[in-house]
């Protein structure tokens, strides 16, 4: 039995979480970008057998991050809604406005679910932060300055992101504080040269409604995490499932893994906020791309229980 806590983040100097676009940036990033960073300072502190072998056996679990505002907690918006409710509904307006959502109150996701959810709450996020745009100037040898323009994201006063982390005893939970804190000076997602991603984060006790969503048995369950089931597990998994697929990419962040720096391998995974009959542990996948050592990437699945 795993316990879980929330680490609460907050960002002084902006974000940036790519997209594969210089001029835009996500406000949030993805369980497996949290686990590559902290894989990284876990070899800085020799310390990444150890890491490794404790999320591989599910003794430490990963959310994505998600944003809060003040006191109120957001999550996925679920990919599954009551189909005779959504029709019922005569206002487009507001369809749009669902529509568009990407993130929800937590304790609104089964009113959300049957359409019962108060129109008051339908949040398009403005009072997080705000966008930003820099522009900057790359210089080649001898060739012309090319200016480009670079994307980041600013959170308000209390405003920020927060992850859900479950660790099975008290040594793990120590382990991956320590590593927190480690990444925490480096900063998390790109230009952080800039010091954008930097963070200070406040451990808290998960509040108790959502706690006993966690690991509880439920009519449908919701995934707080990117994730990938293992061959054995993804038909069974996707069986009624609403779901849909995310690409992951991005480069190697190890200095000894080839001369120069190697983008890894497209990866389709399930986005969080999918909704399943059934849960799955998912996996953490090892590839080696042509590089001196394995590259791994998490897509461990956490779920909390709805009732629909």
């Amino acid at each position: 039995m795993l316990n879980y806590k929330l680490y609460q983040l907050e960002f002084s100097n902006g974000v940036r979480f790519g997209n594969g676009m210089l001029n835009s940036t996500e406000i949030s990033f993805h369980a497996d970008t949290l686990f590559a960073a902290l894989f990284q300072e876990a070899l800085k502190l020799r310390i990444d057998d150890i890491f490794l072998d404790a999320v591989k056996n599910g003794k430490i679990v990963l959310s994505d991050a998600f944003p809060y505002i003040e006191k109120t907690l957001y999550l996925p918006k679920p990919m599954y809604q009551n189909k005779q409710i959504i029709e019922k509904r005569g206002d487009s307006k507001q369809k749009k406005k669902i529509k568009n959502m990407k993130f929800i109150p937590c304790d609104e996701i089964e009113n959300f679910i049957n359409g019962t959810m108060p129109e008051n709450e339908i949040n398009d996020m403005q009072d997080l932060g705000k966008h930003s745009m820099k522009v900057s100037v790359g210089i080649l040898g001898n060739e012309e300055p090319m200016p480009y323009r670079v994307s980041s994201f600013h959170f308000n006063d209390g405003s920020g992101l927060y992850i859900i982390v479950g660790t099975e005893t008290v040594k793990e939970s120590e382990m991956f504080y320590d590593l927190l804190e480690s990444l925490s000076y480096q900063g998390l997602g790109g230009k952080k040269s800039s010091g954008l991603g930097r963070f200070d984060f406040l451990e808290k006790e998960l509040p108790e409604a959502l706690n006993k969503r966690i690991d509880n048995k439920a009519t449908h369950y919701m995934l707080l995490s990117t994730a990938l089931p293992e061959d054995d597990e993804f038909e069974k998994s996707l069986d009624g499932a609403f779901y849909s697929l995310v690409k992951r990419s991005g480069f190697v962040a190890s200095d000894t893994y080839s001369v120069q720096q190697m983008k890894k391998r497209d990866l389709y995974v399930i986005a969080s906020g999918s909704v399943f009959n059934k849960t799955f542990k998912g996996k953490v996948v090892e590839e080696r791309n042509g590089g001196t050592h394995p590259v791994y990437r998490y897509e461990k699945a956490l779920f909390m229980g709805v009732n629909v």
